[in-house]
């Protein structure tokens, strides 16, 4: 997690004074001009793995302007306490395993360094150290021969904790997210907004962010879950009353209709289907067989979204209306467990022993005892798209969330604008993002 600090120390203001001079051509060479600047700019660094190595760093910075006559990028790692000795001269002649070498794209880089590289002082990256990144652009030696170092990071100390990261965009609107057998996360497209045409698509994200379309044909793509075995995942339409299956080749087939604004969806051990009707505060039983029933209802829901389980076979229904959470007994009877800020919850999962819920309107993710106790885990509350430290980071009208089947990793999807209110606000595109877990 970065902890970024915007003073900069005299000898740097000296050490960039008297790099910028060495590299300009500054003196009279007979008319030439000066030779056209390749430094780069905007260069931002963040700690957003927990390997305790150079891998944690995350590097992006804009390029030249002049990259035509940049040969490469040559990114560095410096200790605090070593950068008061650091020359141009001793940056240009570090060993090759104290700096990663980038080729020129034509396209601004973001980069993680390789886990391998070390500092200047030839010191592996840790845990604990407070570092500055620079890159220093290697001129092509013909029409500009002298090579310029970019300004300072801002300081990171790496830790080893909770980080939040964007993990792809999406051109779809927030709907629900699962996660397979396999670690590949599912995505579904409820619409522009809450009050739009309805979304189509359901999106498959492999691990690595690789996304594609898996399904088409559905009618305000809400809740998800996938069965017991994983071959079929159970997909609620919100604005077309039913729920569908969607087999591994992406055929979708209707599983069951005459629902109310369906979302949220779980199994039980037994496999019946729950599914969260948020048009008529209902929580209908599905048997296998297709047969529905009102399993519980009453005046504790508002509009219920999202649906979990636990070991024990109660149900758990996190209001979209309201700011309940409410557990529902084995026999149906209805009880508010929770209640949170902003007053309209998103989903909810269950893993491990506890719940995970969305605070959509508070933009937060909070972990939740079955005792009713809840702690913060994502989320400043300020709505954003900040990454870094989990709690600290931030969040736009979070949607859903579903952990790896590691549980190194917790997916979200939120809403990429930032504009309008819970209520009336553009859900599309979507950011996936994930927490990674520090190590234990």
């Amino acid at each position: 997690m970065s902890k970024k600090i915007s003073s900069t120390a005299p000898f740097l203001l000296i050490l960039f004074a008297l790099i910028s001079s060495c590299g300009s051509d500054g003196g009279d060479d007979g008319g030439g001009g000066p030779e056209p600047n390749i430094s780069v700019s905007n260069l931002v660094v963040a700690d957003l793995n927990n390997n305790a190595d150079a891998s944690d760093f995350r590097v992006s910075f804009s390029i030249s302007n002049n990259e035509s006559f940049v040969r490469e990028y040559r990114v560095i790692v410096a200790q605090i306490d070593a950068i008061a000795n650091l020359s141009l001269a001793s940056i240009e002649t570090l060993p090759t395993n104290s700096f990663h070498t980038i080729a020129p794209t034509g396209n601004d880089i973001v980069t993680n360094l390789p886990s391998s590289l070390l500092d200047v002082e030839g010191n592996p990256i840790t845990e604990g150290e407070t570092y500055r990144v620079f890159v220093l652009a290697i001129a092509d030696g013909t029409t500009v021969t002298a090579n310029k170092l970019s300004n300072q990071s801002s300081q990171v100390t790496l830790e080893n904790a909770d980080v939040l990261e964007i993990m792809a965009e999406l051109p779809i609107g927030t709907g629900g997210l699962e996660v397979d057998n396999e670690g590949n996360i599912y995505c579904a497209d409820f619409g522009q907004s809450l009050n739009s045409p309805p979304g189509t698509l359901v999106y498959k994200i492999t691990p690595n962010g690789e996304a594609s379309i898996f399904a088409t044909g559905l009618v305000g793509a809400s809740g998800n879950t996938f069965n017991a075995d994983g071959t079929l995942l159970y997909q609620s339409n919100i604005q077309g009353g039913r729920v569908s299956t969607i087999n591994s080749s992406g055929q979708v087939t209707t599983f069951v209709s005459g629902m109310s604004s369906p979302v949220g969806v779980v199994f039980d051990s037994e496999g019946n289907l729950y599914v969260a009707n948020c048009g008529d505060n209902t929580i209908k039983k599905v048997t296998p067989e297709g047969e529905v029933s009102t399993f519980a209802s009453g005046n504790l829901f508002a509009c219920p979204n999202g649906i979990t389980i636990d070991n024990d076979g109660n149900l758990y229904v996190a209001n979209f209306s309201n700011a309940s959470v409410v557990k529902i007994d084995t026999q149906g009877n209805p009880s508010v467990l929770a209640t949170f800020t902003g007053n309209n919850n998103g989903h909810i999962t269950f893993y491990q022993g506890n719940l995970y819920v969305v605070a959509r309107a508070a933009n937060q993710v909070y972990r939740l005892d079955l005792e009713g106790n809840a702690e913060l885990i994502v989320g400043s509350g300020t709505r954003g798209h900040d990454e870094g430290s989990a709690p600290q980071g931030s969040l736009s009208l979070p949607n859903d969330l579903e952990f790896s089947p590691d549980g190194r990793f917790l997916y979200i999807n939120d809403s990429k604008p930032l504009t309008g209110t819970p209520a009336n606000s553009d859900i599309k595109p979507t950011y996936l993002k994930r927490v990674r877990f520090k190590r234990q």
